[in-house]
């Protein structure tokens, strides 16, 4: 695949497909617009929403737009998605702004979250997705604007958003200055000149729906739990997602030396890059789902 996060995101799949949660996903089941819903994701990433609805039944026909201030990302998107049809015989044609599969079209457009939501758009959405989003952003400034892309009572289904918990096993001396660092990296994280997350974002989502006016009609853990089998290797390519895991925080961190000694954040990865590669690494991030309705 092009790049690394792309591939990153595919490894992610299956991680993802475990941790939905289930309560969540049946409420968004029953709130789900018959027909050919306009469906708008933000951060749509490679698109293996898209492909993971169409294969669980959730949406086959209508408009599905993939959003993402990543280029290369939703160009990588338009090739994985048509792979994925083909591995399951469905037909795929490119079209000038995306590709359609089977009966759904799916748009890619290009666009920065809070710029996107700072412009003029097109027709409301129906639906509206965010997975592993609403942590990389500030909620309280964002949420009014994304809610204005609905339709008045259109649905809103936000997944996978972090909720200040990490655990590695086995346990580690280092492992609760290197996760309190970290966390304290992701509630200072500035992009595009804005804030950009908190580490808690998702107890937060509770009052932030609340007061915009978009109570939660279901919640739940969604929380991503990797370890590999009994024969000692991960499931898929999750041991490549959890080595991204940790270059991620080591990224966060190499930096930081305010916050964590060098030394030991070099001890702390070499020793879960070992633990990793023998099949010992067990890696739990706790996470939340919500699904409900705009406002009107």
């Amino acid at each position: 695949m092009a790049s690394g996060y792309a591939r990153y995101l595919a490894a992610k799949t299956t991680v993802d497909d475990r941790a939905l949660n289930r309560h969540v996903l049946a409420e968004l089941r029953r709130l789900m617009p018959a027909g050919a819903p306009r469906v708008l994701e933000v951060g749509a990433g490679l698109g293996t929403m898209v492909a993971r609805l169409m294969d669980w039944g959730e949406v086959g026909a209508g408009e599905y737009i993939l959003l993402d201030a990543d280029r290369q990302l939703l160009d990588c998107s338009r090739r994985w998605l048509r792979d994925w049809a083909a591995a399951r015989g469905l037909r795929s044609d490119l079209l000038p702004d995306g590709l359609r599969v089977g009966d759904l079209r799916v748009r890619l457009v290009h666009a920065e979250l809070g710029s996107y939501l700072e412009a003029a758009h097109g027709a409301p959405a129906d639906v509206l997705i965010a997975n592993a989003v609403l942590d990389l952003v500030d909620v309280p400034t964002v949420l009014p604007g994304l809610l204005r892309l609905l339709v008045p009572g259109g649905v809103y289904w936000f997944t996978i958003n972090y909720d200040g918990e990490s655990i590695f096993a086995p346990g580690h001396p280092h492992d609760d200055q290197i996760m309190q660092a970290y966390h304290c990296d992701m509630d200072e994280r500035v992009r595009y000149g804005r804030p950009a997350g908190e580490s808690r974002t998702g107890r937060g989502l509770f009052h932030y729906l609340r007061a915009a006016g978009a109570p939660a009609l279901a919640a739940g853990s969604s929380d991503w739990v990797v370890s590999a089998g009994p024969d000692g290797n991960y499931p898929g390519d999750e041991a490549y997602f959890l080595r991204s895991i940790l270059n991620t925080i080591r990224d966060a961190l190499r930096n930081r030396h305010d916050r964590v000694e060098p030394a030991d954040l070099a001890g702390w990865l070499a020793e879960r890059g070992r633990q990793l590669a023998a099949g010992e690494l067990v890696y739990i991030a706790h996470q939340l789902d919500f699904v409900g309705r705009s406002p009107g």
